[in-house]
């Protein structure tokens, strides 16, 4: 596909947040490194993924997926179509919602972003347990 957006970036957040009026405005709240979970299998209640791609004067249909570090398809975003933009200098912002997503064990996932059926580009994160600290204790007065 000649015209084929490029990848420009990925994040997965805890929120967007897109102007009313000024639809390219975006913000993305709470950007995640990785996911921290207090025990096995975890579920994150709500993760957006957010990615930036370059305009296209053509449609295009996308769709996230995220797998674990066998390739095991963990969750996907429904298929979203996307208007052709006016003009190749703007930007395509997409945004898709994970709700309920459960993660089985700690591990390396990625999240990848399909255009026309085709990965074109994938962020990875860490799934990992959170480990509270005890206070250390302090030796007795002699």
């Amino acid at each position: 596909m000649a015209d084929s957006p490029r990848l420009i970036g990925i994040v997965l957040c805890e929120r967007v947040l897109q102007d009313v009026l000024r639809r390219d405005a975006v913000s993305c709240i709470n950007i995640y490194n990785g996911i921290t979970a207090q025990s096995f299998p975890a579920v994150v209640p709500l993760v957006y993924a957010f990615a930036q791609v370059s305009g296209s004067e053509t449609g295009f249909e996308y769709q996230f997926k995220i797998v674990d570090q066998d390739k095991n398809v963990v969750a996907m975003s429904p298929p979203a179509a996307v208007e052709p933009l006016p003009n190749q200098y703007m930007t395509h912002k997409i945004i898709s919602a994970f709700s309920g997503l459960t993660f089985a064990s700690e591990g390396a996932y990625e999240i990848i972003l399909e255009v026309a059926g085709q990965a074109v580009g994938s962020l990875p994160f860490q799934v990992v347990l959170f480990v509270q600290q005890q206070p250390a204790q302090e030796a007795p007065v002699q």
